[in-house]
């Protein structure tokens, strides 16, 4: 039986984080998968934790030979993939059990312009201990429009995307000064909007950890690559709009939208 979906893990340094990854995988009610796992030059032991399930055939390990970051680890990965549909999960995040078999039930009733799938998470907060502090439900919902989900400051987790439509988009973009490795999700979420639906299951699929190493810690970068994105992104669904960002806390998230002068070239 050829297998319908693949779990993209993109890695660098997870140590055994990866294992619950793996093992979540592993644990799933749904069985027919295949796994891609980029390696982006970690210097931990994480290579030496994951051998054991390298005998899998159903497990492709590539790598880096230098680091370069979340987006272009995505792509590498995106290359060798040949399911309809792929789910990117982060080496310190895991699956709810029925995660693969929820999303796979949706993706057959969903319509050829749905190419994203997503449920809810279990956020979980960690001391550098590994102590869980606390925990907390996020759900994501269903989106009117482009700039609905724009205004959301939301991302969607998982992303189980249509293979052959992020391919058709040239995969992830690495155009801004950190070529990628910041706010990736949102980055390729809003590249998929204005032609395409997501279609949200009402359903925890996901444990997502929150720790020190986290990527969005980096708050300066993460701020910057978003305003980029976010403004980029106007300019090509027509420069109706610019963005007025405003800082929750330490981080920064798009307040509200202005119109533009549409005749402001005008003579």
């Amino acid at each position: 039986m050829n297998s319908s979906v693949t779990v993209l893990i993109p890695f660098y340094n997870p140590g055994k984080y990866i294992l619950d990854a793996i093992g979540s995988i592993y644990a799933q009610s749904y069985f027919n998968w295949k796994m891609v796992l980029v390696d982006d030059a970690s210097t931990d032991n994480s290579i030496e934790l994951i051998q054991p399930y390298l005998e899998d055939p159903r497990i492709t390990l590539l790598g880096h030979s230098y680091n370069q970051g979340m987006s272009k680890s995505l792509n590498t990965g995106l290359q060798v993939i040949d399911t309809p549909y792929f789910v990117q999960l982060d080496p310190d995040d895991w699956f709810y059990p029925n995660t693969l078999e929820k999303l796979m039930d949706a993706a057959a009733v969903s319509g050829e312009d749905v190419a994203l799938l997503s449920g809810n998470i279990n956020v979980s907060f960690e001391n550098e201990s590994g102590q869980v502090l606390r925990s907390l439900i996020r759900k994501g919902r269903n989106y009117s429009n482009p700039y609905d989900f724009l205004l959301a400051n939301s991302s969607v987790w998982p992303r189980c995307y249509r293979t052959s439509t992020i391919k058709e988009l040239g995969g992830w973009p690495v155009d801004d000064i950190y070529e990628g490795r910041y706010v990736e999700d949102m980055r390729m979420l809003l590249k998929i909007t204005p032609h395409h639906r997501f279609s949200w299951i009402d359903e925890l699929m996901l444990y997502h950890r929150r720790h020190n190493s986290n990527n969005t810690n980096n708050l300066t970068e993460t701020a910057t690559a978003l305003r980029y994105t976010i403004e980029e992104t106007l300019k090509s669904w027509g420069d109706i709009y610019s963005p007025i960002f405003k800082y929750e806390g330490d981080y920064m998230i798009l307040d509200h939208l202005v119109i533009n002068n549409l005749n402001k070239n005008e003579g």
